[in-house]
């Protein structure tokens, strides 16, 4: 196929070009995220181009760099771009060479780094192109907690929200936050929920998990999934299982990679803790761990729509979650999860114990988690999309 060096006409003609030259029912669609490691937003992005191309479109998966565990996910119905740049001023001209060289109707970016760089380029191909962010954090919680330098990569983002054609959030409590701090966007703020919930779940949440304890029946395993970061607030867990394991016999696993796995490791040992305490790194079917976990536990500082939470509800294990605006909305301000004070080991410990004694039923669990479903999902990016043209 021959490559044009520049576009010609508006989004929507552009996208009655495409479907005259064969390039889908639907158009051509590039979303755009910085790689492909183990992430909620990472994954997000994935199963919504997955959805995507299903629906008709052509997808581009564009990536700042290809790395990380999910590339061997992306599916044959999907292209990979690897831009293969490090900082926002080196992907920026890389970016915008590749809009004008593949020429997608819309672009769609998550994560402030590669928001910034979508709206940046949206301007300097302005009439030719539709821009949608999404973003996938709680804003003003994230602000107060991150580096300088990442807060003024947030103020930028800010800033030029008003040149998105569409800004999709992954929860209410995030929009209601967006809308606050800039109300001029306000019409153009839409709630998708993430695709959280696809048909195979059930099938992949039934394999064999290959780890001793999550085969043994005899000792209950409390589960927790993410990053090992901070925001995730995993010592607060160690500590509150310390004080459940000195009540029962239980064990804990957390499964996912990041820069706190030796500082967590070393708390556990100081708890005295260790022995009972495994943290197996990424999973690819992170499912089946939760399908044979007793109770999974969720303890961040901050989230704004988990999806692990969702899919262990989906696997209909009881869960117990943190009080903070993502997981709240998630479970119903406490009907389908107790909640506990952020940073209160003490009292989720307590919760934890509760809820092994006495476990949701799986069909309600499984009920609620059914409105993440990805058809949901991907219907809601699907008219993003159009919307986004017609502007």
């Amino acid at each position: 196929m021959k490559q044009a060096s520049a576009y010609v006409g508006s989004p929507l003609r552009n996208l009655a070009r495409e479907r005259q030259r064969g390039f889908g029912v639907k158009g051509k669609i590039a979303l755009f995220v910085g790689s492909l490691e183990g992430g909620g937003a990472e994954r997000a992005m994935l199963d919504i181009g997955r959805g995507l191309a299903e629906r008709g479109f052509v997808v581009d998966l564009v990536l700042v760099r290809a790395t990380g565990p999910y590339l061997e996910d992306v599916p044959d119905s999907v292209r990979v771009v690897d831009l293969n740049r490090r900082g926002l001023l080196a992907t920026l001209p890389a970016l915008v060479n590749y809009l004008r060289r593949r020429r997608p109707s819309v672009l769609l970016s998550t994560l402030t780094t590669c928001n910034v760089a979508a709206l940046l380029a949206g301007l300097q191909l302005r009439r030719h192109l539709a821009v949608i962010v999404r973003l996938a954090s709680h804003f003003s919680m994230d602000y107060k907690t991150r580096t300088r330098q990442a807060r003024i990569a947030m103020a930028v983002e800010r800033t030029l929200w008003r040149f998105a054609d569409a800004v999709v959030t992954n929860s209410c409590a995030v929009a209601v936050d967006l809308k606050r701090i800039a109300p001029g966007i306000s019409p153009r703020v839409r709630v998708i929920r993430n695709p959280v919930v696809w048909p195979g779940l059930p099938a992949r949440a039934a394999e064999r998990v290959d780890h001793p304890w999550m085969c043994d029946d005899e000792v209950p395993v409390l589960l927790a999934a993410g990053g090992l970061r901070p925001v995730k607030d995993h010592a607060t867990l160690l500590r509150a299982f310390a004080l459940v394991a000195g009540e029962r016999t239980a064990r804990l696993v957390i499964i996912g990679d990041g820069a706190e796995r030796d500082r967590l490791l070393a708390l556990s040992r100081e708890l005295g803790i260790a022995s009972r305490v495994e943290l197996p790194g990424f999973q690819h079917n992170p499912f089946a761990w939760m399908a044979r976990a007793r109770v999974f536990v969720m303890s961040s500082i901050s989230e704004a729509a988990p999806n692990v939470l969702v899919q262990a509800m989906a696997c209909g294990t009881t869960v117990v979650g943190t009080d903070c605006p993502g997981v709240r909305e998630i479970l119903g301000h406490g009907a389908w999860g107790a909640l506990t004070p952020v940073g209160d080991h003490a009292a989720l410990a307590t919760a934890i114990s509760e809820a092994m004694d006495n476990p949701m039923a799986p069909s309600e669990l499984i009920g609620r988690a059914s409105d993440f479903s990805a058809e949901a999902s991907i219907s809601g990016y699907e008219d993003a999309i159009v919307a986004a043209l017609n502007r």
